[in-house]
């Protein structure tokens, strides 16, 4: 299975980070400002002399779009924005959520909205929150690589949604070639991490799938054992 990706059209050499949404870039020789779409802190990934993979924009306050970061012998997709894409792709090709559909995209439900909303043949309703996942140590996808308050609501919200008669998942997409395994990054952002562990225990499901990037697209891999349990 292979999600295609628009190729990007101009490769470059990562300088520093401006703020939470753009950065500079070397690319065709001068610096140039880059969106970066992804709001986490991508410390391993986005460091001086990365080399990175953009494509041009149209208008705007930046040139580039970011699209990947090429890391030793990877390629890791770091633009967000289509993380809902790749997991509409995953449920409509039956390899999450079988006899599932997706019925709405970013679906209102008490103070915010979710990612997904699925319906089965049979009248289930599922609520789906995505969430992407580029940090990888010893093996292990850890998510997030900065706190999220947002997050921590978002978990909250689903336990809520398994009260009043919904399914309700977490759906990670990890992008890290090296990943075995998911856990949430207690050390970053205990908050998350025990909302996700109630959220759980509220009955929310928990799902992590890996991907590989090549160029340009994305494999699905399988999915991964994703482990709960606080640290000692």
């Amino acid at each position: 299975m292979y999600f295609p990706i628009q190729e990007p059209d101009a490769d470059g050499i990562f300088v520093k980070r401006v703020n939470r949404f753009a950065g500079i870039a070397v690319i065709g020789g001068r610096e140039a400002k880059i969106h970066i779409h992804d709001p986490g802190r991508l410390q391993e990934l986005l460091f001086p002399g990365a080399k990175i993979w953009a494509r041009r924009r149209a208008g705007g306050k930046t040139e580039y779009y970011l699209t990947a970061v090429e890391l030793e012998d990877e390629l890791v997709l770091v633009d967000s924005s289509l993380h809902n894409k790749i997991a509409a792709w995953l449920v409509e090709s039956g390899v999450v959520f079988p006899g599932y559909r997706v019925a709405k995209k970013e679906p209102a439900f008490g103070r915010g909205r979710f990612d997904l909303l699925l319906e089965s043949h049979a009248g289930g309703r599922a609520l789906v929150e995505v969430k992407g996942v580029t940090l990888e140590a010893s093996g292990r996808a850890l998510f997030p690589d900065a706190p999220t308050a947002r997050g921590a609501r978002h978990m909250e919200e689903l336990a809520r949604a398994t009260a009043e008669g919904y399914e309700a998942y977490v759906l990670f997409l990890v992008f890290r070639k090296r990943a075995a395994s998911v856990s949430p990054n207690w050390d970053m952002d205990k908050k998350f991490a025990e909302s996700l562990l109630r959220a759980h225990n509220a009955g929310v499901g928990v799902r992590a799938v890996k991907l590989e990037m090549s160029k340009w697209g994305l494999r699905y891999v399988g999915e991964l054992p994703v482990d709960l349990t606080p640290p000692l």
